[in-house]
């Protein structure tokens, strides 16, 4: 390892997610679930690290992302998409970049800056709606020194949150949760910047229904490795009798077929699934990515729909929409909430008589 231990260190935190105790969904008339899907954005690029040729331009880096994402206030935004979350009381959400940001000197930084999901939560309980996170996946784990003295640790995962009021209608069970065999690595100056990417799942029964529901962000960089995560994706997650709902950042433009990634949601198709916006919003494109790096740009910059809700065995789509894609939506300091728009889906549950065994 040498300077590359003194220097960063890259590792995958151990699993932290556990199955929650019954948790209750609001019943619609016509038996849906809601949810949504939101890809809260870590708050920089990381392309100052791939980009530093020298150790003094290594610490300046690690500074560089810092500020950066201390400059789109964390909190703040997660507080605005805690509001969007709660207009459509979802009874599951599915997270992407639900990072945390920590400092310190010697040894694993502890001391916390910023912590998406835990402000998420936080600021949904200030509403009056309480969530629990019943499935936590680990992803990037990276630490290095910075020019302002202290070590930077930004830990990135995914995540899974149920509706917290106590009742027998909404039951989760056979959580999994598994990194992809395949992963992006990027050569930096202190070596490979490997960046773990997966998913994970519950089975969910409600109203004496059940369903699998998975959530999942694939690769940002490279078509070929999202393309065999896809199918990894199939593999597993979707390698089941039941009915699958998946939910995510699938990082594939499904607005075109230009997308050099696009055979993965070919696939995804072919394997049975239905594309929600595509089924009742066709043909508004539905753009859900990008803002501004910095989320500061006056005008909505997103053109390409990679957010997805795909669902295979029965479902129906009761409704679809954006959420945070409005000028409206930003905070008080005129910061989007995120890079993304985030997806807010009712779908209709399966007939009861199907899959129930």
């Amino acid at each position: 390892m040498g300077h590359l231990g003194k220097t960063i260190a890259i590792a995958c935190l151990s699993v932290a997610a556990f199955i929650a105790e019954p948790a209750p969904a609001i019943a619609d008339d016509d038996g849906g679930i809601s949810l949504v899907t939101q890809n809260m954005y870590v708050g920089t690029s990381f392309a100052p690290l791939t980009a530093a040729q020298t150790p003094q331009q290594l610490l300046a880096a690690v500074a560089t992302v810092y500020n950066n994402i201390l400059a789109t206030k964390p909190a703040e935004r997660a507080a605005a998409m805690a509001h969007e979350i709660a207009r459509h009381r979802p009874d599951l959400v599915a997270l992407q970049e639900a990072s945390i940001l920590r400092t310190g000197t010697g040894g694993p930084a502890t001391t916390v800056r910023s912590d998406l999901l835990q402000s998420l939560l936080d600021a949904l309980a200030g509403l009056g709606h309480r969530y629990r996170a019943v499935a936590i996946l680990p992803g990037l784990d990276a630490q290095a020194p910075s020019a302002l003295g202290f070590d930077v640790r930004i830990t990135n995962q995914d995540a899974i949150l149920v509706r917290a009021d106590l009742s027998d209608d909404l039951q989760v069970s056979n959580l999994q949760i598994e990194q992809f065999g395949i992963r992006l690595s990027v050569p930096t100056l202190v070596g490979p910047f490997t960046d773990p990417r997966g998913w994970a799942a519950i089975d969910v029964k409600m109203r004496h229904h059940r369903f699998r529901f998975v959530t999942t962000h694939l690769d940002s960089v490279s078509p070929a490795i999202r393309i065999a995560q896809a199918k990894e994706l199939l593999l597993t997650a979707a390698n089941t009798s039941l009915p699958v709902v998946m939910a995510g950042d699938f990082n594939i433009a499904a607005d075109t077929s230009l997308d050099p990634s696009f055979p993965a949601y070919q696939a995804i198709i072919n394997a049975g699934f239905t594309d929600a916006w595509q089924s009742k919003r066709a043909p508004d494109p539905g753009f859900t990515a990008h803002q501004a790096e910095n989320l500061l740009n006056p005008t909505s910059l997103l053109n390409h729909r990679i957010d997805l809700v795909l669902f295979r065995g029965g479902f129906g789509v009761a409704d679809i929409s954006l959420i945070g894609n409005r000028p409206t939506d930003r905070t008080s300091s005129g910061l989007w909430p995120s890079d993304h728009a985030g997806v807010a889906a009712t779908l209709r549950l399966p007939s009861h008589h199907a899959h129930n065994h």
